[in-house]
């Protein structure tokens, strides 16, 4: 199975500004019909997703708690949900937006809940930033990383923040 995501991974990049990709160069994002149902990731025992290429042009925070957010996240994913949002969780995404540089990616490192006096309590997603490729090489290949995760439902103000 990873294999023949590698290879579609490779085809479409392959294939420069045309076809599933083209939306990167601003062209508008293939329909879902479009989206070859090998790609769809399993929800079934999975906690995180992690990839290179997503719909985000810029950088984008999601919170999913219920069904209509979690679609809206793999919405902007790019691929088909991969079942329902389990109950009693909820999910978190970090969309880095376009990226020249095929080496870029995105870890959520921690979660956390920060009490403050006097305010509710809100959770804090810390994140890491990184890029694999190396600095002499210029690829030309746009990518647009992204992180989910699946926390405790809460119903407490969400912040991210970017760490080290």
């Amino acid at each position: 199975m990873a294999a023949l995501g590698l290879a579609l991974g490779m085809g479409a990049a392959l294939t420069g500004c045309s076809g599933s990709l083209a939306w990167l160069g601003g062209e508008p994002p293939p329909d879902d019909n479009a989206l070859p149902p090998a790609v769809s990731p399993s929800l079934v025992g999975r906690g995180e997703w992690h990839g290179g290429l997503s719909r985000a042009q810029s950088t984008t925070y999601l919170v999913a708690r219920n069904a209509a957010e979690w679609q809206s996240l793999w919405d902007l994913v790019g691929m088909r949900v991969p079942g329902a949002l389990p109950e009693r969780l909820m999910a978190l995404g970090v969309f880095l937006g376009s990226r020249n540089s095929s080496g870029a990616g995105v870890e959520v490192v921690n979660t956390r809940v920060e009490h403050r006096d006097g305010m509710r309590d809100r959770l804090v997603v810390e994140y890491h930033e990184f890029d694999q490729s190396s600095r002499n090489t210029a690829t030309g290949s746009l990518t647009s990383p992204y992180a989910i995760v699946l926390v405790d439902w809460s119903d407490a103000p969400v912040r991210f923040a970017r760490v080290p």
